[in-house]
């Protein structure tokens, strides 16, 4: 494993993500989320930019001299069209991530930090345990009622984004 800033035109949107199956391209592969999550893309977007950062680095792996994003591809969709609004799919999401753009605050980030995994045997791996349950232990736990309970009381953070 290695951390590197990878510049996001060097980040390809992973066009054989697992949250749609292969599609034909890069293109496809932006547009699709907003077909079946426009608004929580949105919301995604928006909080980028509240917060200029993306909290989490990409999980990536060498395609030649791009990298494609194993996970992290919605992140790295709203970053890209955040820096450049005319490759959303459609007029109205232009419109909206180009005045959403005016509002990042200091120099937009060229660079992002990933993960850079080169073994794609591992790279399936890391996805098994981050999206596929809790695997019996091995894999991610989601935080029931009271859990959720106790961290909004302890730190007052609610609903988010709306």
């Amino acid at each position: 494993m290695a951390i590197r800033k990878i510049a996001l035109s060097a980040l390809l949107v992973n066009r054989a993500n697992d949250r749609h199956g292969e599609l034909e391209n890069e293109t496809a592969a932006i547009a699709q989320p907003f077909a079946s999550q426009e608004q929580h893309m949105r919301n995604l977007a928006k909080d980028l930019v509240a917060k200029g950062e993306i909290f989490e680095p990409p999980l990536v792996f060498p395609d030649g001299d791009k990298f494609i994003v194993a996970d992290g591809n919605r992140r790295t969709t709203c970053l890209k069209l955040l820096s450049a609004p005319r490759r959303a799919p459609t007029v109205e999401l232009q419109q909206f991530f180009a005045e959403l753009r005016k509002q990042w605050r200091g120099k937009f980030p060229d660079k992002i930090e990933c993960r850079v995994e080169t073994d794609r045997d591992r790279v399936d791996d890391i996805l098994f345990r981050r999206h596929t349950g809790v695997q019996g232990g091995i894999g991610q736990s989601n935080w029931n009622d009271r859990m959720k309970n106790n961290f909004v009381i302890r730190t007052g953070k609610g609903n988010g984004l709306m």
